[in-house]
């Protein structure tokens, strides 16, 4: 029997033949951990009485869930944070640089066929470049920093197949939407995702990291894109070694395949209280929108802003509801600035946020008012997530999200010229 792409990179890393269902000890490329997981994993870490971190130059640290720091309290957690990644030699890297899971791709640490671990459920998002990338707790974070390596159960695979192109503006975003829509919170519980087919090769890099992004939000353990021309055009440009990656065997046994003919797809929104509660746009057309959220991890990267431009180009009208911008990186920042977009936004009332996690879970300023109803492009709208369980919160692409800001309502951004 062959193996799947999880399987193979999960025999590779543990020196064993593993299978689904195999428990296996695997060394592990890269970890990271960011202000929100750290402070938990420094003190279990402690607690273990562990006094030595095995592979200090594989781990990095990251703040940017509580960026600017908001209070004396994570102040003093931060600077724990700090002063652990001293003691030991491992990479910090400062709160405003952006979200871990843009800045490890922009460090240049995601390699396909890589095993990467954070202690962040989107560090999923990494499976873009095929590669395995798994979120995990922080007791599990503490004993893999001390060991070099961590414990997994191999996943059963599902496979989805995408065959066609998307239409215009649809996007990466309502992919991964519609695979919500179709598996539903726990549809792939500790399951791998492994894409495949024709389509993909249609999908942007960027399209590919929002996809796999959201996948957390089914319980998958890991997202897998396969290693095409794009992929390899894509490491040749960042200077990245590609000799890793891999393919699935044709024999290899899945627990589900799926089959989505991306041309049938058409822009979703996710309503509140749920990721996977996907309806098309058209049904919530005319709905007033309070607040606009645009950016984080899943759709914070130029490419998107971009799109945010194309569409604002066909109205010289302030924007009509509250707009945050979340730029997904330092990076990302200075080319919106150097490019002209950010002035575009600022001009028409936009208020950009440093780079980071922001409003998206309520850690930082941006939280909404009661009952306010929020279009945010992040990856999930349960009760509370913003930081007010009184706000409405609802799921989509950016194309959406900045045609509602324009308006105040949802509104069809390919009827935003007419």
């Amino acid at each position: 029997m062959g193996k799947t792409i999880v399987e193979k990179i999960l025999s590779m890393k543990s020196g064993t033949d593993a299978t689904a269902g195999d428990i296996v000890v695997a060394e592990f490329d890269i970890a990271m951990i960011n202000d929100a997981s750290g402070p938990l994993t420094i003190e279990i870490f402690k607690k273990m009485r562990a006094r030595t971190v095995a592979t200090p130059n594989r781990i990095i640290a990251v703040i940017d869930h509580y960026v600017p720091c908001p209070n004396q309290k994570v102040a003093r957690l931060q600077q724990e944070l700090s002063e652990f990644c001293s003691e030991f030699g491992i990479e910090l890297v400062a709160g405003g640089e952006g979200i871990a899971h843009q800045i490890l791709d922009e460090l240049g640490k995601v390699i396909p066929g890589s095993l990467i671990i954070g202690a962040d459920s989107h560090t999923i998002t990494h499976g873009f470049l095929n590669c395995l990338s798994v979120g995990i707790g922080s007791s599990d974070m503490a004993m893999a920093m001390h060991t070099g390596s961590l414990w997994f159960k191999v996943p059963e695979t599902i496979r989805i197949n995408l065959s066609g192109r998307l239409k215009p503006l649809v996007s990466g975003k309502d992919v991964g939407l519609h695979i919500l829509r179709l598996l539903g919170s726990d549809g792939a519980n500790y399951k791998s995702i492994e894409f495949s087919g024709q389509g993909v090769s249609a999908l942007s890099m960027d399209d590919r990291k929002t996809i796999c992004n959201l996948m957390a939000e089914c319980g998958a353990k890991c997202a897998i894109m396969p290693f095409d021309d794009l992929a390899k055009e894509y490491c040749e440009i960042n200077g990245l070694d590609a000799s890793g990656a891999l393919e699935a065997d044709k024999s290899c046994s899945y627990v589900n395949v799926i089959e989505i003919d991306l041309c049938s797809l058409d822009l979703l929104v996710a309503k509140p209280h749920s990721p996977t509660e996907v309806v098309e746009l058209r049904e919530v057309l005319g709905q007033k929108v309070d607040v606009v959220v645009i950016g984080t991890c899943t759709n914070g990267r130029l490419s998107d802003f971009e799109v945010i431009r194309s569409i604002m180009s066909k109205s010289e009208a302030p924007l009509c509801s509250e707009t945050l911008i979340i730029p997904s990186s330092r990076k990302v920042q200075r080319e919106i600035t150097t490019n002209g977009i950010a002035a575009e936004l600022l001009t028409k009332g936009a208020m950009i946020l440093p780079p980071g996690c922001g409003p998206c879970c309520g850690s930082s300023p941006g939280v909404p008012r009661d009952n306010q109803v929020v279009l945010s492009t992040a990856n999930r709208n349960y009760v509370g997530r913003m930081g007010n369980p009184q706000a409405l919160i609802y799921l989509a692409s950016p194309a959406v999200a900045i045609s509602a800001a324009i308006k105040g309502y949802f509104v069809d951004p390919r009827e935003m010229n007419k």
